[in-house]
């Protein structure tokens, strides 16, 4: 196997920044925004003044959701021949893998833990899936259009 590593970092890079500007949407549309604000100023949620303020809030939201997607192209890439599928559906079954291993330890701790709002769980929970099932089928479909990764003979 043959990995094409400035292919990889260009269309991981479009990835992400495709990834960001569809979790955002999954966050910002009408049903999304209606949930969150029937819980604003509950118990359970942190104000943003809690880390210095909105700005600060969106840098580090930012900074730890690259950091975790770098990690997950890395790991996609490393594990690529063992995933079934090609293409898009090989990483559509990524995107779904990694949402079980994440969105739903996540949602099942927040729910016996915390007392936090069920359907805010729920919101997550869904959008969570949703956005790693749309990263995966990126993922897949652009490092099978770009050869980033060749099998040698």
């Amino acid at each position: 196997m043959k990995i094409n590593y400035k292919k990889a970092i260009i269309f991981g890079t479009i990835v992400i920044l495709l990834q960001m500007v569809f979790g955002n949407l999954l966050y910002i549309n009408p049903i999304a925004m209606e949930i969150n604000k029937q819980f604003e100023g509950h118990p359970s949620i942190k104000s943003f003044d809690f880390i210095g303020g909105m700005g600060n809030w969106l840098l580090l939201t930012l900074v730890f959701s690259i950091f975790l997607m770098v990690l997950w192209i890395v790991l996609y890439t490393f594990l690529y021949k063992a995933i079934p599928g090609e293409g898009w559906k090989k990483g559509l079954f990524f995107g779904l893998a990694l949402s079980f291993i994440k969105a739903v330890p996540e949602a099942f701790n927040q729910w016996m833990i915390f007392v936090y709002p069920s359907e805010l769980i729920i919101l997550q929970l869904v959008n969570t899936f949703l956005g790693l099932a749309v990263f995966g089928i990126l993922l897949g479909f652009f490092y099978k259009k770009f050869n980033v990764i060749n099998y040698e003979k």
